[in-house]
């Protein structure tokens, strides 16, 4: 249990971090004393779901990603872009998404077709 309190508080801090917003910030936000969301971020207490659910809203991350330690993998968070890119995904209401999907993989394949034929006459 610990260890999942210390992963969520890690979690928290990131996302505010990656969203550049100050702990000040956050905190109003979410409506609550800055101390209270020090103690969240340092894992001196757990958020009630609904603080998580408000957390996520705020900063565009997926809430399961505050509790899973895998669902990004690691190699994504090493590229801003990657992570920019799902964020942005994540946002796309859900009867879009696989259009959208569809539509750039089709394009990137074009691309990347093309580079093939450029090196390869």
């Amino acid at each position: 249990m610990e260890n999942s309190k210390s992963h969520i508080a890690a979690r928290v801090r990131d996302a505010r971090e990656w969203k550049a917003l100050s702990q000040v910030a956050m905190a109003k936000h979410l409506d609550m004393a800055r101390q209270t969301y020090l103690d969240l971020e340092s894992g001196k207490t757990e958020p009630r779901v609904t603080t998580l659910v408000k957390i996520a809203k705020i900063t565009g991350r997926p809430l399961g990603w505050f509790i899973e330690q895998d669902l990004i993998p690691d190699t994504v968070d090493e590229h801003d872009d990657l992570r920019h890119l799902v964020d942005l995904f994540i946002q796309v209401p859900d009867n879009v998404r696989a259009e959208l999907l569809e539509h750039h993989i089709g394009l990137m394949t074009c691309y990347i077709e093309q580079l093939k034929l450029m090196k390869n006459p």
